[in-house]
């Protein structure tokens, strides 16, 4: 479950080395970036208003639980990042395990060029992550069409669903590839951690890819979206646990949930 209230900076002073840059000016935040190093590897990155409250899930209200998802990987584990934003989990993860291969997906421009920022401003991790700008599918597409917030800042609920959230008024048209191809053509026979954020699209991905192919993955970190009677967290757990997983979920709000699901 996310971290609330004091612990969050307890959590923030676990996972930065200047913690101070939020203390001191997260209320300027609207007027310039914020810009954190991570320990105890260190990697330097900005942080601007637009994606904020990613920095602050990821480094304060600890929603992937790092410590314990630590516990669950090896120490050079192989991960697939679906929904990568602007890479702000891969960043917490090669901070405390530096020898990870991120393959990371991301489908909005402007988030991979903020990502590679960061890869370029950082040269000891861009031999640790390969960064693709691409929507992932489970049914192969030319090209997927989604939904974003118009704006020139990062975007955190692009999505597939023209509803999905009232601000994204924008449509767009990116490459797609699906997780069959990432997995295939990466030679991928294991994935340590495959985790999966990408606002409904999670339906597709899981259940028009081959079985044997998801079961690839020993360890799935995702955010499941209830959307109608068949596309809902208790038909995703029911499929998941038939293929021999074991699911762990913690509520995020009314309609989505935080789900862990552990090969057994």
């Amino acid at each position: 479950m996310a971290i609330s209230g004091f612990k969050r900076y307890l959590k923030l002073i676990k996972n930065v080395e200047n913690p101070w840059e939020y203390f001191l000016n997260k209320r300027k935040r609207h007027e310039k970036n914020l810009n954190f190093t991570t320990r105890p590897n260190k990697i330097s990155f900005d942080v601007s208003s637009g994606i904020y409250l990613v920095f602050k899930e990821i480094f304060m209200s600890d929603v992937y639980n790092i410590d314990e998802l630590l516990k669950k990987i090896p120490e050079k584990p192989v991960i697939v990042d679906i929904g990568a934003n602007v890479g702000f989990f891969d960043m917490l993860i090669l901070s405390k395990l530096p020898g990870a291969t991120i393959y990371a997906y991301e489908p909005l421009p402007v988030n991979v060029a903020k990502l590679n920022k960061i890869i370029s401003e950082n040269p000891q991790i861009k031999d640790a992550i390969s960064v693709y700008q691409c929507a992932v599918t489970g049914n192969s597409k030319e090209a997927l069409e989604l939904y974003m917030e118009d704006t020139d800042d990062s975007q955190v609920v692009a999505s597939v669903f023209s509803g999905f959230n009232k601000n994204n008024t924008k449509k767009i048209s990116v490459p797609s590839i699906t997780l069959t191809e990432i997995i295939t053509g990466n030679k991928l026979e294991e994935i340590d951690l495959l985790k999966i954020d990408c606002e409904g699209s999670e339906y597709d991905i899981i259940y028009n890819t081959d079985a044997e192919i998801i079961k690839r993955a020993k360890f799935i970190a995702l955010e499941i979206h209830d959307l109608d009677e068949k596309n809902n967290f208790r038909e995703m757990k029911k499929y998941l646990t038939s293929l021999g997983y074991q699911l762990t979920a913690e509520p995020i709000n009314d309609f989505c949930y935080a789900v862990e699901a552990i090969r057994q």
